[in-house]
């Protein structure tokens, strides 16, 4: 159907005004989703290719995602009520339609396993080694159904207060600061273009997140108000970023910060107080309040998807993925084979986020033009 605009739709109706959250929240779904676990270790990753220039390549990427969220809203725009998986049915039929969607809930569903095994091993390298996998990862996926049994504002909602109780860990770096060689940043742009670019996009795998855009778009209220939201969270996300990077930099020598994997728990290893010793482990505690936003939003995604796919209740596909959760986790048991896991949804995660909108958007606007030439406007 014809939404007035040149795009098409599959229905026109918004979503019930009780689902419904306010723009200004967008900030806060965009900001919870891109930090998570990949905070807390992404600095090694990014310095083996861009060395002290690493901070540069995370800026690249953070104006990257500026330019891929610009062309989501553009595609939501011409269909303002509509999800991914509606405009996939819409623009590609049922069939085909499907199955991208398929692989779309799969990449959801892929998201929440690795974001919740890589939470779970931070947890047995840092504070309980002998903590079985299964029992947190089943207390997570009792977290994460418990929430998105909620719908969509309670998920919302605790992404807000996530942020809201998780960012004054911003202040602990001034502890590392102290002790910073600014000498190290030195000199600037070393890197090579090509260095730059590779770490720019090692670095859009740790900041992905921001394509759950495309599924709470039609339950954002004043959606003329989206995109400055979206695009201020991005910029919070970036900043967040660059400063934890360049803080690394300052503080750990070239040697040192090429070895270590959690860069950023370790800067917390030097914040002491009279009454508290090892910090890092109230971290890494609070840190779940970081992740769980994450989880729950990808696993109210995918759970959507089963729903939009196959029409069944969205609370059936939500206990089926948590036990699937459970289970899957436990068949990850080193660290090659985390990695691996890693590996195999970053290159996903490329694809699905950084290089499909383009896509999308130029296939809508294909069938925009063909419309407007069939009803000869």
């Amino acid at each position: 159907m014809n939404n007035g605009q040149g795009g098409v739709e599959v229905k026109t109706g918004s979503p019930p005004k009780r689902l419904m959250f306010s723009s200004f929240l967008l900030f806060f779904v965009i900001l919870a989703n891109q930090v998570g676990t990949g905070l807390s270790g992404f600095q090694r990753i990014i310095f083996q290719s861009a060395g002290h220039d690493a901070w540069i390549s995370v800026c690249m990427a953070g104006a990257w995602s500026h330019l891929t969220v610009w062309v989501m809203l553009r595609t939501l725009k011409l269909n303002p009520n509509m999800d991914l998986y509606e405009v996939h049915k819409d623009l590609y039929g049922r069939y085909v339609g499907g199955i991208i969607n398929a692989l779309i809930m799969l990449y959801m569903l892929t998201a929440v396993i690795v974001i919740s095994r890589n939470y779970v091993e931070m947890v047995q390298t840092w504070i309980f080694p002998d903590l079985p996998t299964w029992l947190l990862s089943a207390f997570l996926a009792m977290l994460i159904t418990y929430g998105v049994l909620g719908g969509i504002r309670i998920v919302v909602g605790i992404a807000f207060i996530s942020a809201i109780l998780t960012i004054w860990l911003i202040i602990f770096l001034y502890f590392p600061i102290r002790y910073a060689e600014w000498t190290h940043l030195t000199p600037i742009m070393e890197a090579s273009i090509s260095e730059l670019a590779q770490g720019m996009v090692k670095m859009s795998l740790t900041i992905v997140g921001f394509e759950i855009l495309m599924f709470v778009y039609p339950f954002i209220r004043n959606k003329h108000r989206a995109p400055l939201s979206a695009h201020l969270g991005l910029f919070a996300t970036t900043v967040i970023y660059v400063a934890v990077m360049l803080v690394t930099i300052v503080y750990f020598s070239p040697g040192q910060l090429s070895k270590t994997v959690w860069a950023t728990f370790s800067l917390f290893k030097i914040v002491a107080f009279p009454f508290l010793e090892r910090f890092e482990y109230v971290a890494i505690s609070i840190w779940m309040l970081v992740v769980l936003p994450n989880l729950m939003m990808y696993m109210w995604a995918a759970s959507k998807g089963i729903k939009r796919i196959f029409g069944w209740k969205q609370k059936y596909a939500l206990y089926t993925f948590a036990l699937i959760l459970v289970v899957v986790s436990i068949f990850f048991k080193t660290r090659l084979q985390i990695n691996i896991l890693n590996d195999i949804f970053s290159k996903a995660a490329l694809t699905i986020v950084f290089g499909y909108p383009w896509v999308l958007y130029a296939a809508v606007l294909f069938k925009q033009h063909f419309h407007k030439k069939r009803e000869g406007i």
